[in-house]
């Protein structure tokens, strides 16, 4: 096991630029990132300018990940790095979103996180299997993740939905964020 397995650069982060000066309107992280697990690159859309991926869905899912498995049977999300952030889906008595990705067709990478012990199976959609330990694992997500924090922190304050359960939406996904973070701090 090599502490090296499991890699996510974080290459662009962005608001839409369709907002310009109005990117307190978009709600979602976006940008282009690079995901390798052992030898493979499972995810990489840095070298295509127009695609750009919801770098807020991925941190969330991923966090979610080191509490649980992301298996075919128990997903954490539609995919583990969503091509877009579409919608979110929130239940009244539910702590948990759901971040819609742009239906019928789920776009974005994934691979399956399964918990053993002290350590996490990384399994690629090309069936390549890495094990990780958990603590390198967590130290590569939360690493991940603080970025995308501290690019909401140092942008515009951001403009909530008028619509009440759009609000409630954005609402509960930093809530839920925020638990899932402080349980690593």
């Amino acid at each position: 096991m090599s502490s090296h397995a499991f890699k996510i650069e974080l290459k662009k982060i962005h608001w839409l630029e369709n907002y310009g000066d109005e990117d307190h309107l978009d709600l979602c992280a976006h940008g282009k990132v690079r995901v390798t697990i052992g030898n493979e690159i499972v995810a990489s859309n840095s070298s295509d300018p127009n695609d750009w991926w919801s770098l807020t869905a991925m941190a969330l899912h991923l966090m979610r990940t080191l509490e649980m498995s992301h298996t075919f049977e128990n997903p954490v999300g539609d995919c583990l790095v969503p091509g877009e952030g579409h919608h979110i889906d929130h239940l009244m008595n539910d702590l948990n979103v759901h971040i819609e990705t742009l239906h019928p067709m789920v776009k974005g990478k994934n691979w399956w996180v399964i918990h053993q012990n002290s350590n996490v199976k990384l399994i690629s959609e090309s069936s390549n299997e890495t094990i990780v330990r958990f603590n390198d694992y967590k130290s590569e997500v939360l690493d991940f993740v603080d970025k995308v924090q501290e690019f909401y922190r140092a942008s515009k304050p951001k403009t909530l939905p008028e619509d009440e359960y759009d609000k409630e939406g954005y609402l509960k996904l930093w809530a839920e964020w925020k638990l899932r973070r402080s349980k690593f701090a």
